[in-house]
């Protein structure tokens, strides 16, 4: 036996351009999710799904994790059986995917020797990502992101440490053998990952967006999970109002098409994905990072070039051809919190994701009412040119003031 996600190839979520221009605000929130429950439900394919899985329950080869009855936002059924019976089911309904769940790790970081340092000792050029960005008290953006949440999914979070303390709304784990989401008394990092991550969106001194409110999924514990469970915290993100922002510094190489909706989906409920591109250089990107609908982001140094590990390429899908990153965020040498109370400088395209997440924050705080594709563009505005290819720097380095006019 193994786990399955199964779902239609193409739904009327993904194919509906006014799904994806919603509002970003909590109190919409459940009338979206409602509607695009409902329509993954009423899709016919999944009515087929739902009926021939009733068909083969009365073996002994497929137990239901997830079922087709109940979509939720992401439109996926888990199911644990057999490959046969998997064979059987991709021969009898050609209109879906079958997909075998697959690891989903940590897009790795490189953490300098020798940087870790107390809060203290921490001086003006350690916090030179802020400096890249335009950050200059009293002007520009002046707000912290008071009011907006951004969900961690990643190793969790250490809400002890001093620059994160008050700052985790919720910690939260997932069970996807049974399907269970379950909250943790205490916010904790089972790796350390997920604390340098979540400091450089809300961490004070080194934090873009300082009163955002975070929220802590373990998706990769101890540097590890699959796709089964990514799903499951997809699916509880849909659930929190509070969460506008998703940062994901984790993923798997290459590009699964069965897994693309998914996350576009979160589009639909006014959630917007922002995903680390991967830490392998030129022409090898990772997912969630290059898919279509999510802002990707790569890493640029002090500088002002594109670091060289900072993944990024052209990619051709479904006669669409498109580059990834959509932008850069400073990714090299950056120092934010880690679980020994301390500070290190890390490299990685998961040190610039977060900032970008704290950019958005900040703009989501000073136009509330902004829809998700309104807030991509936003964001694509605010970029500096570093005058590299657009494989390697998308629209360039991201600032907290526009650098282009909107037309």
């Amino acid at each position: 036996m193994a786990i399955y996600i199964i779902r239609p190839k193409q739904t009327a979520v993904a194919r509906s351009m006014d799904l994806i221009s919603r509002k970003l605000a909590s109190k919409d929130r459940e009338d979206q999710v409602a509607e695009v429950t409902e329509l993954q439900a009423q899709d016919p394919i999944q009515k087929e799904i739902q009926h021939w899985i009733e068909d083969e329950q009365h073996g002994s080869n497929i137990r239901v994790l997830k079922s087709p009855k109940l979509p939720g936002v992401t439109g996926a059924a888990v199911l644990d059986m057999t490959d046969e019976v998997a064979d059987r089911m991709r021969e009898d309904l050609s209109g879906i995917y079958v997909l075998k769940d697959q690891p989903i790790e940590l897009i790795q970081p490189v953490k300098l020797t020798a940087t870790s340092k107390r809060e203290e000792e921490l001086n003006v050029e350690d916090l030179w990502h802020l400096r890249a960005i335009g950050y200059q008290p009293g002007k520009g953006l002046t707000g912290e992101g008071q009011g907006i949440g951004v969900a961690v999914l990643d190793t969790g979070v250490d809400s002890s440490h001093p620059a994160l303390r008050g700052k985790v709304a919720s910690a939260y784990e997932f069970d996807a053998q049974a399907w269970k989401t379950i909250q943790k008394p205490n916010s904790l990092d089972t790796e350390g990952h997920g604390t340098h991550v979540a400091g450089l969106i809300a961490g004070q001194r080194i934090g873009v967006a300082p009163a955002a409110k975070l929220f802590s999924g373990i998706i990769t514990p101890k540097g590890r999970g699959d796709l089964s469970t990514f799903i499951l915290a997809l699916e509880w993100v849909a659930t929190q109002p509070e969460i506008q922002i998703v940062n994901i510094s984790a993923g798997f190489r290459g590009y699964l098409p069965q897994m693309d909706d998914v996350i576009a989906d979160l589009l639909a409920i006014g959630v917007l994905p922002v995903c680390a591109t991967g830490n392998d250089g030129r022409n090898r990107t990772c997912s969630p990072g290059n898919y279509r609908d999510v802002i990707s982001v790569g890493a640029a140094n002090k500088q002002n070039l594109v670091a060289s590990f900072s993944s990024g390429g052209t990619l051709a899908i479904e006669n669409h051809q498109y580059t990834v990153p959509n932008l850069v965020a400073p990714g090299a040498s950056v120092y934010s919190a880690v679980v020994t109370g301390g500070y290190e400088a890390w490299d990685g395209t998961s040190m610039a994701t977060p900032i970008v997440s704290g950019v958005a924050a900040l703009i989501l705080e000073k136009y509330p009412n902004m829809t998700v594709t309104d807030l991509r563009e936003e964001l694509l505005l605010r970029c500096q040119d570093l005058k590299q290819p657009v494989d390697r720097q998308g629209a360039g380095l991201i600032q907290l003031e526009p650098t282009r006019e909107s037309k």
